[in-house]
């Protein structure tokens, strides 16, 4: 799979069409320079993330020294870029952002729209938690389908591919807050970045997460539908307080019916009726 998404994205196509647009809105921008500092003998043996951040260091060298003025140019490209390679703008911001939140959060909410910004949010959170995670909250309530997905899945404790957030492995209060703003949202693409959430903290922390569980079942089928997603680790691993939330815990409901062995196969058992 990763050998196709090589393929996939960051092609000669798909790094010409990036260079157009940035032409479009930074009337300086030098494409023949941009392409040389991409196309390095590097290159080619680079992975699929070791490319998007190649791509975020050449841009450096092809934007304004003015970090707000490179935003609001990458802002204005950001809807005409896509697939994989539209993640190097978020990258850019995460690379080179870090000593101005205030525009790379902007910046980076914009750009989740077309994108998404998941990935280059974390740094932010783990240098000021507060802060970002009061912005995350109000993303939350953002009439934005992606917006609000994003405020929920940049901050997962332990995202794929992402660098883990240690403080919300130790205590995921400050996200309590974004996934109780979603647990009942419309779009079923925010609702699996909830329960993705939740099954997260459920690795670090079990009973504050089944406590939640408990608290929120029964509000709604959009949520407890990502209730029951979000225990699938739980009840993987027999957890007990997981299992008796979905009837699972009490013996005097398991009924088993003609029950036989096949002599054939001494590991062979067969159960012709084992219902709940």
């Amino acid at each position: 799979m990763a050998e196709k998404l090589k393929e996939m994205f960051f092609t000669k196509d798909s790094i010409n069409k990036f260079s157009v647009s940035l032409g479009k809105f930074h009337k300086a921008f030098d494409k023949d320079k941009f392409l040389k500092l991409v196309y390095t003998k590097e290159w080619k043996a680079l992975e699929l993330k070791q490319k998007m951040r190649h791509v975020s260091i050449a841009l450096k060298e092809v934007l304004p020294g003015d970090f707000k003025e490179a935003c609001n140019i990458l802002k204005k490209s950001a809807p005409e870029i896509k697939g994989f390679e539209a993640m190097s703008l978020p990258d850019y911001v995460e690379l080179f952002g870090l000593d101005d939140p205030e525009t790379s959060l902007n910046t980076l909410y914009e750009f989740t729209k077309y994108s998404s910004s998941e990935f280059a949010i974390r740094p932010f959170i783990i240098r000021d938690p507060e802060k970002v995670m009061k912005k995350m909250a109000e993303w939350s309530k953002d009439p934005n389908t992606n917006v609000r997905r994003f405020s929920s899945e940049g901050c997962r404790p332990r995202l794929p591919w992402a660098m883990a957030l240690p403080e919300f492995k130790k205590d995921p209060a400050l996200i309590i807050p974004i996934l109780k703003n979603l647990k009942d949202d419309e779009s079923e693409f925010v609702r699996r970045s909830v329960a993705n959430n939740l099954n997260d903290i459920s690795k670090d922390n079990p009973d504050k997460m089944v406590d939640l569980c408990y608290k929120w079942y029964g509000d709604s089928d959009r949520t407890d539908w990502i209730i029951k997603h979000a225990c699938r680790t739980l009840l993987k691993a027999g957890d007990k307080r997981a299992m008796k939330l979905f009837g699972y815990g009490d013996t005097k409901n398991i009924h088993i019916n003609n029950l036989h062995f096949d002599k054939s196969d001494n590991y062979h058992r067969r159960l012709s009726s084992f219902h709940f």
